[in-house]
This record gives C-alpha cells, structure tokens and sequence, in this order.
C-alpha cells in the first residue's frame, strides 16, 4: 500500500469491534435482566420457599 497501511491488520481488527457486538447481543440475550417480571417472579417464590426451610 502507498500509506504504509497492513490491511489484513486493520480488517482484523475492525472485525474485532463487530464481533464484540455480536458478544455482547448473545449475552443479552442469554442472561435476563432484573427488570424482568418472570425472572423476578421466580426469584421472589425461591425467597419465599427459603423463608419457610429456614423457620423449619
């Protein structure tokens, strides 16, 4: 190249940032959030049923 540029180095590490944004999506995605009704309904039945074993 006439810059001076390597371009397999450049594109690899451009392709770094969209790969770290597609990382980032699948965790999203994957982990919920605590703002979830489900999840936190579920977490509320758990503190409940640990309340009980724990006056057993």
């Amino acid at each position: 190249m006439l810059g001076g540029i390597n371009n397999s180095l450049f594109l690899q590490g451009f392709s770094g940032f969209f790969a770290l944004a597609i990382f980032v999506l699948f965790l999203r995605w994957t982990f919920p959030t605590k703002k979830d009704p489900i999840a936190k309904q579920r977490r509320k039945e758990l503190k409940k049923s640990l309340r009980e074993l724990r006056r057993k």
